[in-house]
């Protein structure tokens, strides 16, 4: 089979477009659906600070290669890389290795800061003393949360996500199988600046994960290629396991939740629109008295303490 736009045989179908292509046309085809995501989503100015959340894993590093190629030689621009470690073993300090030595090779600054920094607890303390909670439903709160903190702190203009498809496509339908209409929109791209909050920007929306892991293979991205010791835990795998079944049948059943999520959000955006407070605990911006993270470490802290007495 021929590639679709060149006499090169084609190495890679892609069903949902119904298109053969070769490795220089499928890099060209996945470079051109992240600058569309960027045009769509945001218009960087002179000056500005953004900054990239680097996990080390395939998603991120394949965001700052892209950030690179398309703004690396724009000099008036400034690009931060920054990976949060939650303190998992030295899980994320390996990523964290790989991370700072490919935005070296980009010519990127490349920042490490920690859960125990910012918020004086980690990852492998939760686990060891809650055992209800997953030690997930702590840490995604705490890695937004610091991600915020961070960002602000430097006063970069916008933080970027290396979310990718199955990413956004599983969010969207864990939040309307929880009802939770809240959190639903919430989800970014944001492109209202709310008191307190960073906007969030997602330039890989509109890839799949298998696109990521075909794309950092042929162009050589190099991530740490284990997951998170935790993750079998998350109940996102069940959602993962459920969209994938359904693209077995249908190829563009994520696109079609991605699409659903963005002709919705316009009629569900009222919810983003509560007035904001003050963590009474922090001060960082909440709709309740409290927010999350600090009701999470509440909740630590009292399981610790019946722990130990």
């Amino acid at each position: 089979m021929k590639c679709a736009k060149c006499t090169r045989e084609a190495e890679f179908f892609i069903p949902y477009a119904g298109v053969h292509l070769c490795r220089e046309h499928f890099v060209e085809f996945i470079d051109r659906k992240v600058k569309s995501e960027i045009r769509e989503q945001v218009h960087f100015r002179k000056d500005d600070r953004i900054l990239i959340a680097v996990s080390g894993g395939k998603d991120s590093m394949l965001l700052m290669h892209e950030m690179h190629k398309i703004f690396g030689e724009w000099r008036d621009f400034e690009m931060i890389a920054v990976t949060v470690d939650e303190g998992i073993g030295d899980f994320r300090l390996k990523c964290a290795e790989i991370a700072g030595d490919y935005a070296s090779r980009l010519g990127i600054e490349h920042r490490l800061i920690s859960f125990k920094e910012y918020l004086g607890i980690t990852t492998e303390e939760v686990a060891e003393v809650d055992k209800e909670l997953k030690p997930c439903s702590y840490c995604g709160v705490f890695r937004r949360k610091v991600l915020n903190m961070y960002a602000r702190e430097i006063g970069a203009r916008y933080l970027l996500l290396g979310l990718n498809l199955d990413d956004y496509a599983q969010s969207v339908i864990m939040n309307v199988t929880r009802g939770d209409v809240y959190r639903l929109a919430r989800l970014g791209p944001h492109k209202v600046v709310r008191e307190g909050f960073v906007p969030r920007l997602a330039p890989l929306r509109k890839v799949l994960e298998r696109e990521v892991r075909i794309y950092n293979e042929i162009e050589g991205i190099p991530y740490y290629h284990k997951r998170c010791p935790y993750a079998s835990l998350a109940i996102r795998d069940l959602y993962r396991e459920f969209l994938n079944n359904l693209e077995r049948r249908d190829p563009a059943v994520k696109f079609s939740t991605l699409n659903f999520f963005d002709k919705i959000r316009p009629l569900i955006e009222d919810e983003t629109s509560k007035e904001l407070g003050r963590c009474r605990i922090c001060g960082e911006p909440t709709i309740g008295e409290i927010c999350k993270a600090c009701e999470l470490q509440l909740r630590y802290e009292k399981l610790r303490n019946k722990a130990t007495q």
